[in-house]
């Protein structure tokens, strides 16, 4: 008989910034102590991924939830949530490209 682990329960409810940077620390094991140290935390928080810290402000802002990649009038990103998913690596939050039912497919 297969052993079928379940999956975690899906995102619910407003995480503080706080509660999201504990939570991505205890993914990636020592990046807390490793970043703790440096007076501008979200700079070394972008080195360590290789990302630009705008990118890291953005992602910690949307809490790793994938935004809307469409753009509104006025030329802003949508700030629609796609998606129930917390993405915890900057880099991979990045690059997605998804947009809400208000925009519908690329």
């Amino acid at each position: 008989m297969v052993n079928r682990k379940t999956a975690p329960p899906p995102y619910r409810g407003v995480q503080t910034p706080d509660e999201f940077i504990t939570q991505m620390g205890n993914v990636w094991i020592g990046l807390i102590e490793k970043i703790a140290s440096d007076p501008d935390q979200n700079s070394a928080l972008a080195g360590y991924f290789g990302v630009e810290p705008e990118v890291i402000d953005s992602w910690i802002e949307a809490r790793g939830r994938t935004r809307c990649s469409a753009s509104v009038p006025g030329g802003r990103r949508c700030a629609n949530l796609v998606g129930l998913k917390v993405e915890y690596d900057p880099r991979v939050w990045a690059e997605e490209r998804l947009r809400c039912t208000a925009h519908g497919p690329g």
